[in-house]
C-alpha cells in the first residue's frame, strides 16, 4: 500500500483528494496539511511514500518545503509530487531545483494515481504540457551532455528501445511503459539503463530531452 501526504491550503482540494486516493485500491491517505511548515513536520512525522504539494499557500509555501523534504542534503528524503494551478516556468523550474519528482497541474486530477506510483518507483511523471515546456527549455538551454549526432541514430536503439524511448518521452513511468508494451518492469529499466549508456545522457530527463532532439518523440 502506497501511503501519501496531501499538502494544501484549501480544505475542499484536500477532501477531493483523499476522496480520489483512498477509493484507489493500492493508495491511502496518511495525513493532511495545510501550509509548506505543517507539510515539513508531518512527512517527517509519518514518512509517507509520496508527498502530494500544492505551491502557494499561506503559512509556508510549497517550494521550501520541497527543498526540506527532498533537497540535496536531506538525509531520508521523501518524494514530493507538485500538484499546484501554476505552470509557470519560475515555479516548474524552482521545484524541480528543489528536489520534486513530478509536475501536475489540478485540471488534470485524474493523472495522480499514476503521478504517485511513478513517484514511488523514481521516476518523473508530469503533465504534458509541463513536460513539453521542461524539455524544451531543457533542449534549448543545455541539452544533454554526449547526445549522439542526428546521423548517427540509424543502428544505435534497437526498435525494442525506440519503443521505451518514446514511451518515456511521453512521460510514462517504467511500470506503465511496462504495461504498454507487454515486457516486465525490470526489463523496461535494462533497456533504459543501455539507452543512457549508448546515448551518453544522464538520466530519464535527459534522455527524453534526448529523444525529443533527435525526432524520436511520440
Amino acid at each position: 500500500m502506497i501511503t501519501t501526504l496531501v499538502v494544501d491550503d484549501a480544505g475542499s482540494v484536500r477532501r477531493s483528494l483523499r476522496l480520489l486516493l483512498d477509493t484507489t485500491p493500492d493508495i491511502r491517505v496518511a495525513g493532511e496539511a495545510s501550509n509548506g511548515v505543517d507539510a515539513v513536520r508531518l512527512a517527517r512525522a509519518l514518512r509517507p511514500d509520496v508527498v502530494l504539494m500544492d505551491l502557494r499557500m499561506p503559512g509556508g509555501g510549497g517550494l521550501d518545503a520541497i527543498a526540506a523534504l527532498s533537497g540535496p542534503g536531506v538525509e531520508r528524503p521523501v518524494p514530493v509530487l507538485v500538484f499546484t494551478t501554476f505552470h509557470l516556468d519560475e515555479y516548474i523550474y524552482g521545484a524541480f531545483e528543489r528536489g520534486a519528482v513530478g509536475y501536475l497541474l489540478k485540471k488534470n486530477p485524474g493523472d495522480i494515481p499514476a503521478a504517485v506510483r511513478a513517484a514511488v518507483n523514481a521516476s518523473a511523471l508530469q503533465s504534458p504540457a509541463v513536460r513539453e515546456r521542461l524539455i524544451a527549455e531543457y533542449a534549448r538551454s543545455s541539452g544533454p551532455a554526449g547526445a549522439a549526432p542526428a546521423d548517427s541514430i540509424a543502428g544505435l536503439l534497437t526498435d525494442r528501445e525506440l519503443e521505451v524511448v518514446a514511451a518515456l518521452a511521453e512521460g510514462l513511468s517504467n511500470k506503465l511503459i511496462a504495461a504498454r508494451l507487454n515486457l516486465g518492469e525490470n526489463t523496461v529499466k535494462w533497456h533504459i539503463g543501455n539507452m543512457l549508456d549508448k546515448t551518453g545522457t544522464r538520466d530519464r530527463t535527459q534522455l527524453a530531452i534526448w529523444a525529443y532532439q533527435h525526432g524520436l518523440n511520440p
